[in-house]
């Protein structure tokens, strides 16, 4: 059973769907228009990260001291909680990644192998 080898470019829209944005750039050899889409992509995933292991910290925090108890119903309930109070910050964060990410396809895709 022969199967053609995938071209380039879908090679590179693999690697940008799910990788990372910007990185099927990088296959086709156009690191700066790589590096438009994975830094503001890195940079809002790290923050966002960070976000939600302070999130964790209270959490653990709060178990450990007793003052939640290892109760999975109320352990959601306090996670719901914190995430209704991410802020617009939050909201900056993802909506940039899924942008980058939507883009970085969508440039891969047009882009001239």
């Amino acid at each position: 059973m022969s199967g053609s080898p995938l071209s380039r470019r879908t090679q590179a829209l693999l690697l940008s769907a799910l990788v990372f944005p910007g990185s099927g750039h990088f296959l086709l050899q156009r690191k700066a228009r790589g590096c438009v889409f994975l830094v503001p992509a890195l940079i809002a995933l790290l923050f966002a990260l960070r976000q939600i292991m302070a999130r964790l910290d209270q959490l653990m925090a709060q178990i450990n001291s007793g003052a939640l108890p290892l109760d999975v119903q109320l352990i959601v309930e306090r996670v719901d909680a914190l995430s209704a109070s991410d802020g617009p910050a939050m909201t900056l964060a993802v909506g940039v990644l899924a942008a980058c990410w939507i883009a970085s396809l969508v440039d891969t895709w047009f882009l001239k192998p």
